[in-house]
């Protein structure tokens, strides 16, 4: 039978058992504790370097243009009912030798609409028949564009189907220099073709809107509305073409590579204005005026850009998906999101009543059709989880953005 000495000392190695036990489990509980303090301070870090992302993407996309096209300080375009409605250049614009462009912005209405059937030209854009050889630019069967001259020695044509009731930027370029003839719709290639195409000439006067043609109507009157028509003696990159659509040509009196600017805002008389040194004011048999003007682009998207760090309006950035490498300079010359990516979403929305009152408050409603309003949506991953962070902006087309015309002779 053990002493109490002994008892004691059995105890005691007992109880140092048990606390070197309740240590441990200590330490253990202290480890998870630092454990779990050091994931959550991760996780903010995290959640952080995620929101300022977001953020600064949030700030670059605001930035942009609202897709600005050209016509935003004025309103109008002019209509022609693809029966007897042209315009007259009354004066010559020589560009039958050199290189040159022509852009416009164009809408046609769907197939059934007013007086277009499905098997009919939508008609001449730009074109003259008494001349020989002959040229047109126009929009053929099944709504693509085409170039044609010389009595059809030459056609070619596009690809897309114009007959949406959408506004599309029309370019057609001839660049004698590189012997290319090319046509651009939205500002992406749809006609790209190596002729120099020496039979298209338009040094004598001609039309818009028509064929129209010595001693008879036209067999190919356009259907549709036409505004900002520009006619360059350059061939203008695709770049330049694209740059210029979404802004308008802010000093186009001092240009001396622009042969003829109708911007088609003056919305009343029978003139229509050229604001190129030119000054080539021409009648309007017919054509009427609408408020319909080509003011915002109808689709979310790029117009042909390549690359981040050429998109220069809201649309482009739809659908994006980037990484933290795309974005050199993205925070004032650093690049310190590393690991992260996330999402760009536009839409277009309406703003729905409400006095501004706390009662009444404005609310948005998705709008699947083209609005004053776009609401970007960024959202960025959270490294580590399946969360992300999201921020929601909206941008209005009511705010100034910068287009001005320099010097105006006359009116608008």
């Amino acid at each position: 039978m053990p002493n109490k000495r002994q008892a004691k000392a059995g105890f005691a190695i007992v109880e140092v058992l048990v606390a070197t036990v309740v240590l441990s489990i200590g330490f253990l509980e202290l480890a998870r504790a630092f454990r779990n303090i050091n994931s959550v301070a991760n996780q903010a870090v995290a959640m952080t370097k995620a929101s300022n992302l977001a953020n600064a993407t949030m700030e670059r996309v605001m930035a942009q243009e609202f897709d600005a096209t050209g016509n935003q300080a004025g309103g109008y375009a002019l209509q022609f009912d693809g029966i007897d409605d042209y315009i007259l250049l009354p004066e010559a614009i020589d560009i039958g030798s050199t290189s040159s462009t022509i852009s416009m912005w164009v809408r046609v209405p769907v197939v059934g609409e007013g007086n277009l059937i499905a098997e009919e030209r939508v008609g001449v854009l730009l074109g003259n028949h008494n001349q020989s050889p002959n040229s047109n630019w126009e929009i053929h069967d099944d709504g693509q564009i085409r170039i044609y001259w010389n009595n059809s020695e030459k056609n070619l044509y596009g690809s897309s189907d114009l007959r949406d009731g959408n506004w599309h930027h029309l370019s057609f370029v001839r660049d004698v220099e590189n012997n290319l003839l090319k046509g651009y719709v939205d500002g992406v290639a749809e006609i790209d073709e190596n002729d120099d195409g020496t039979n298209i000439t338009f040094s004598d006067a001609f039309y818009i809107g028509s064929d129209y043609r010595q001693g008879g109507a036209s067999k190919k009157p356009f259907h549709g509305l036409i505004d900002e028509l520009q006619i360059w003696d350059i061939a203008r990159t695709q770049a330049d073409i694209i740059k210029d659509y979404k802004t308008g040509i802010t000093n186009p009196y001092s240009n001396s590579n622009l042969k003829l600017y109708l911007r088609m805002n003056n919305g009343m008389g029978t003139t229509v204005f050229d604001h190129s040194s030119n000054m080539v004011h021409s009648p309007i048999t017919s054509a009427t005026w609408t408020d319909e003007s080509s003011s915002w682009s109808t689709t979310l998207g790029t117009e042909g850009e390549a690359s981040w760090s050429e998109y220069d309006d809201v649309d482009d950035f739809h659908t994006v998906s980037f990484k933290d490498s795309d974005y050199t300079g993205l925070d004032a010359g650093s690049n310190n999101f590393s690991g992260l990516g996330g999402r760009i979403y536009v839409k277009y929305i309406s703003l729905n009543g409400g006095s501004g009152t706390s009662e009444d408050p404005y609310t948005f409603n998705d709008s699947g059709t083209p609005t004053d309003y776009k609401q970007i949506t960024v959202k960025v991953g959270i490294p580590g989880t399946t969360d992300s962070t999201q921020i929601d902006a909206i941008k209005s087309a009511k705010v100034d953005q910068g287009y001005g015309l320099t010097f105006s002779p006359y009116g608008l």
